[in-house]
């Protein structure tokens, strides 16, 4: 699989995706890439992780975190991701770890790694 990125244009095997704000990561997971959008500070912007399967066709868009967790008062985008135990690891600026499924984008899990 031939992946390219050139600030905000990702190209998966010859297929081009352009998003609003440039890419900061992406990881392979599988036959999939997930992709971490960066998001400027005076940009409220959150829910910045998606997912493309090897013809760059967009497989989900990370679950809204007020949806998986309507008790969060504040939420904020994420600002790392990484790939553990075959599930997509993706920290917010204050430390909190959401673990999210690679095959649909939901979250299943919440933790505070600061």
């Amino acid at each position: 699989m031939e992946i390219k990125i050139n600030k905000n244009k990702l190209e998966i095997n010859g297929k081009e995706i352009t998003f609003t704000h440039n890419i900061r990561q992406f990881k392979t997971i599988g036959a999939d890439i997930a992709v971490l959008l960066e998001i400027p500070n005076n940009d409220d912007s959150i829910d910045n992780i998606y997912c493309y399967d090897k013809n760059g066709m967009i497989k989900w868009r990370v679950q809204p975190i007020r949806e998986a967790f309507p008790e969060m008062k504040r939420v904020y985008c994420y600002e790392q991701m990484n790939i553990k135990e075959g599930q997509i690891s993706a920290t917010d600026f204050y430390g909190r770890r959401f673990i999210i499924d690679p095959i649909d984008g939901r979250i299943v899990k919440k933790e505070i790694v600061k």
